[in-house]
């Protein structure tokens, strides 16, 4: 008997940890922005006889302290599920705030995916800029179709600059510029999913999903970065 309710109990503890893990949450010490859903299940109802139908492709967040309060950590970490459908020109701009305005304002941070060149994934803050050399497409543009779970944590004060893909650490994250030139308090609203109006030509729109957006003012860990991909779930 006593083997049987002992068996009973380790049954029950198993079920625990599972449900806990279906409903861990992200890390919320730092946490600026958590979007669960993407711009695409955003949908508008048209209320002609038409009865047309419309579907968001991109969200702008206007920008607010928040958004900036990573300029007095010197830390950031930007998160995110993407299911990419192409990458049919240059830049497509994942996370974007004022990198790369027209006013050639030095500051901001941004994210995107490459399309001509060996470096799949690029952070950009002014001139600083990190990115994952040599990956020749093996990262994101060998995966189209496929989810894939990107963060990038920078921390200006200690000078690292670390990119993440489906939980693993990428080993070879160049930069170029200086940590000094990062400065993230600029005053430009937030876009997902599309580049700033002022961006440079070459930045564009990703063709694709998006899925559990984070941003943190600080620099999560590996084990937290690990964490936020082995508990989340994009749908």
């Amino acid at each position: 008997m006593f083997a049987a309710y002992k068996q009973h109990l380790i049954t029950l503890s198993a079920l625990v940890a599972i449900a806990t893990s279906a409903i861990a949450k992200p890390p919320t010490d730092g946490l600026v922005l958590n979007f669960r859903n993407g711009p695409d299940t955003l949908k508008l109802k048209d209320s002609s006889s038409s009865k047309n139908s419309g579907r968001a492709t991109s969200v702008v967040i206007p920008a607010n302290p928040s958004l900036v309060s990573m300029q007095n950590t010197h830390q950031i970490t930007l998160a995110l599920w993407i299911k990419p459908n192409s990458i049919p020109v240059e830049f497509p701009v994942l996370i974007s705030k004022g990198a790369h305005n027209s006013s050639n304002t030095n500051g901001g941070y941004e994210l995107t995916l490459n399309w001509n060149g060996d470096n799949d994934i690029l952070f950009y803050s002014g001139t600083f800029e990190a990115h994952t050399a040599n990956a020749n497409g093996s990262l994101v543009n060998h995966h189209l179709g496929e989810w894939i779970h990107i963060a990038v944590t920078i921390d200006a004060t200690a000078q690292t600059a670390q990119i993440y893909v489906n939980g693993q650490l990428y080993q070879n994250v160049l930069t170029s510029g200086s940590y000094t030139d990062i400065n993230f308090d600029t005053p430009y609203n937030l876009y997902v999913g599309t580049e700033d109006p002022g961006a440079a030509p070459s930045f564009s729109t990703f063709d694709g999903i998006i899925r559990q957006v984070l941003i943190y003012n600080r620099a999560l860990s590996a084990t937290e970065v690990q964490s936020i991909f082995s508990t989340t779930t994009p749908k």
